[in-house]
């Protein structure tokens, strides 16, 4: 009788551990931060590479350099589709950095091209480098920096914001 029990309990964790779960990947692209390395010049912070890992479970991510129209149109919202903002840390208060005689504010916002894999599965996950001036325009030198992103996919998806730490700079 024992012999039974263990015979079923054995099998019962065969077919447990066989069981087949697809991982189910959202729709909505998901980004991550894998590192942030801060590259110096003659002592001097001279460039901040980024790397973010990404997934989408449609694999909708990127643009074709023919995607002009709305809403990918110069001055939409979804013109860019990384979106990389920059805030300046000041006596522990975080605010958007902006540009000299102007009302806007500075960003590394950029264009990622299609990366949509051909073939029946779309899913698709992978990283991003990103290497950035650390001096963010010209005359701006703050101390304390840190950068947030976001993915939008070609369904208008919007990623989670991930943030990296607070960078201190020597220029």
């Amino acid at each position: 009788m024992a012999q039974k029990y263990s015979l079923f309990i054995i099998i019962l964790v065969l077919i447990a551990g066989c069981k087949s779960e697809a991982t189910q990947i959202s729709k909505v692209p998901v980004i991550s931060i894998s590192s942030v390395e801060q590259l110096k010049l003659n002592g001097r912070d001279s460039v901040v590479n980024i790397t973010l890992a990404y997934e989408d479970g449609d694999g909708d991510i990127g643009l074709n350099t023919q995607d002009t129209l709305v809403p990918y149109n110069y001055g939409s919202k979804y013109f860019y589709n990384l979106l990389v903002n920059l805030y300046r840390v000041k006596n522990g208060k975080a605010a958007k950095i902006p540009i000299p005689l102007s009302s806007d504010t500075i960003n590394f916002n950029d264009r990622i091209t299609n990366l949509t894999p051909t073939g029946k599965s779309k899913s698709i996950s992978g990283e991003i480098r990103l290497f950035i001036k650390a001096i963010p325009y010209p005359g701006v030198l703050p101390d304390s920096m840190y950068y947030t992103f976001q993915l939008i996919d070609r369904k208008l998806n919007e990623s989670n914001i991930v943030q990296t730490k607070v960078l201190r700079f020597v220029f």
